[in-house]
């Protein structure tokens, strides 16, 4: 389930607790968001797994599906949905509440309030923040700076800033005039000569509206914030522009704590302005010596992960791109990433090079990297990265045809124009038929029926048709599609040993589990002391737990004396994080297969993607069963 939000997880388990088709309505009602939300959210869904069904009686989700998503689906949801609206309440409230008129406005007893309020100390020190108690009276107490914080990290759980629901906004703020803030946003913006990259967009226009919404609420920053702008920096004059032209609308008086707050946002968000005027990057605002630092960085991680890759022509951008990353983790300004998830589930190997750029970049410039940040690096990375990777994977297509009238010429000359990145073409007339019984390929093209035994082979006219395009491409992908999946069942069939194969519940955590299975791993020769300190650091940077059901821990330091994985499955679950998960890959990796990992970490992400191999994996009584299950 961690594929999918918080709130669409709420809106599924509402689908499939009905029992029989339910109304978009009738879910806004129960949710407390709008009809145009739950859509928003049921396509957002259906994009990741297509589980909901609409028809004119409602939505319903595919039982199937929804059975075998998740061996552990959490009973709290309706809980936490009261939580969420009782912190969001409590936290937009300008004054304190007294409890019993406030459980009543609810609609919740006194007693059942206490218990939410119960949890609300642990979420509130992430920010910093506490529930004050004076009498009967409840509030939350802390900096405004925090308070703000933990406001949009509240409407981020809410909204889905990737899918325009950014636009209710002012179902938040109905006071405010979100599109009068947009404009005066651009406006003060463009008038220091910089734009937003729509990356960012979203999350400076939340924070703007917040800001001004707090300011306009007398809630003024009351400590300095801990940052190193500077009055005469482009940002204060950004965010005091902002603040000034807000205050033509709205009666405030901003303090310069909150310019300086609203300038650490923009840091490392706004870019400047081209000289030609265009919305494009300002060439030679960089240090020689820091594009020089991100040049070691980057040359040096695909060294270790053996990608030959050219980057010269981009290695300006990236660096510009790590520079404001360092501003916002100076900041603390965390920018959401909403296709985070999908990186990591679809791209894992891109994934976990951007965790070791990052971690480069910790060491050298002391700075944290957040989850959301590495999934920006992804993004930069991934083209590079799929580009250097796509060599070996081209289907070798014999076509056989015959030469009368340019009919050989014609299909050779249409699939290399089609097909050239997929296909490797051998071509005969079909006078030369008897070679086809010599050379070797994964697809047969013909213009004539052909006796083969064992060989793929599609018959199509020699005019090359739409439906010879269609049946072509398809054969193609199916061939593609098995050449991999042989290739990658006999890469795998040679890693799993018995002795490393544990079937067994009871650990507390991950911490205990990653120790146990790196004992076992020390213990089988395979990796020397310090393999388990390396995995628990990799753990550390970023989670390897997939779709809330299993976990791929792996070392930093690929420097196994054998590749190997050693397996854990567990029927009760083991706590990861934040989700219960039922198997655990640790791969050892030795480092002539540092390249090799790229396909064994993505192979093994898309595999346990299917919820139902999941199911029989954890099943599985002995190793014999649980590779079987594994590979087909």
């Amino acid at each position: 389930m961690e594929r999918f939000s918080k709130r669409q997880r709420d809106i599924l388990t509402a689908i499939s607790d009905s029992g029989t088709p339910i109304t978009g309505n009738v879910l806004s009602l129960m949710l407390g968001i709008s009809l145009r939300l739950v859509q928003s959210e049921i396509a957002s869904i259906n994009r990741i797994l297509p589980i909901v069904h609409s028809s004119n009686k409602g939505y319903r989700i595919e039982p199937d599906i929804w059975k075998s998503l998740t061996l552990h689906i959490p009973e709290t949801a309706a809980d936490d949905n009261i939580s969420h609206s009782i912190l969001k309440k409590l936290i937009f409230s300008t004054s304190p509440y007294q409890i019993d008129e406030f459980a009543e406005s609810l609609f919740i007893s006194r007693s059942t309030l206490e218990k939410h309020l119960k949890s609300f100390p642990d979420i509130l020190s992430r920010f910093h923040l506490h529930l004050g108690r004076e009498n009967t009276y409840i509030q939350i107490n802390g900096s405004e700076l925090d308070k703000r914080r933990l406001i949009k990290s509240l409407l981020f759980d809410e909204i889905n800033p990737a899918f325009n629901s950014i636009d209710n906004l002012s179902t938040y703020f109905p006071e405010m005039d979100v599109e009068k803030i947009k404009s005066i946003l651009a406006n003060s913006i463009h008038k220091y000569n910089y734009f937003v990259d729509s990356t960012y967009y979203n999350n400076i226009l939340i924070n703007v509206i917040i800001a001004l919404y707090r300011v306009r609420s007398d809630n003024y920053i009351d400590a300095s914030p801990d940052s190193q702008i500077r009055q005469d920096s482009d940002e204060y004059k950004i965010a005091k522009e902002i603040y000034e032209q807000y205050a033509n609308h709205c009666h405030i008086k901003p303090e310069d704590n909150d310019i300086i707050a609203l300038s650490s946002i923009l840091e490392g968000q706004i870019k400047p302005i081209d000289s030609n005027g265009a919305d494009m990057i300002s060439q030679d605002i960089l240090p020689e010596q820091f594009i020089s630092d991100i040049n070691d960085i980057l040359r040096n991680i695909f060294n270790y992960y053996m990608l030959d890759i050219d980057y010269s022509d981009y290695l300006y951008n990236f660096a510009l791109h790590i520079d404001g990353m360092i501003k916002r983790a100076k900041n603390t300004q965390s920018v959401e990433n909403e296709i985070l998830n999908t990186i990591k589930r679809n791209c894992p190997f891109i994934y976990d090079v951007s965790v070791s750029v990052a971690q480069r970049i910790h060491k050298k410039f002391h700075v944290d990297i957040a989850d959301s940040e590495i999934g920006f690096i992804s993004i930069h990375l991934g083209y590079l990265i799929e580009a250097a990777c796509n060599t070996d994977d081209k289907v070798s297509v014999l076509l056989l045809c015959d030469s009368y009238h340019h009919i050989y010429e014609t299909l050779e000359k249409k699939l290399k124009e089609n097909f050239s990145d997929m296909i490797n073409i051998l071509a005969f007339r079909d006078t030369d038929a008897k070679a086809v019984i010599n050379t070797s390929s994964d697809l047969i093209i013909t213009t004539k029926p052909l006796n083969t035994i064992g060989r793929k082979n599609l018959v199509i006219s020699p005019f090359y048709t739409m439906m010879d395009h269609i049946n072509i491409t398809n054969a193609i992908n199916d061939c593609a599609k098995e050449k991999k999946r042989a290739h990658y069942n006999k890469l795998l069939s040679s890693l799993f040993d018995e002795n490393l194969f544990f079937k067994q519940d009871g650990f507390n955590g991950k911490e205990e589990v990653i120790r146990f299975l790196g004992h076992k791993i020390i213990e089988f020769g395979l990796a020397n002391e310090g393999f388990t300190e390396s995995v628990l650091q990799r753990e550390r940077l970023s989670s390897t737990c997939f779709f809330d059901t299993f976990a791929i821990p792996h070392a930093i330091n690929m420097d196994a004396k054998r590749t190997m994985f050693c397996v854990l499955t567990s029927r009760k679950g083991i706590l990861w994080d934040e989700h219960c998960i039922h198997i655990v890959l640790m791969i050892a990796v030795q480092q002539n297969d540092r390249k090799k990992f790229m396909e064994l970490y993505n192979g093994v992400v898309r595999t346990l993607g299917d919820p139902k191999k999941v199911q029989k994996l954890v099943l599985a009584d002995n190793l014999i069963d649980f590779v079987s299950q594994f590979i087909n």
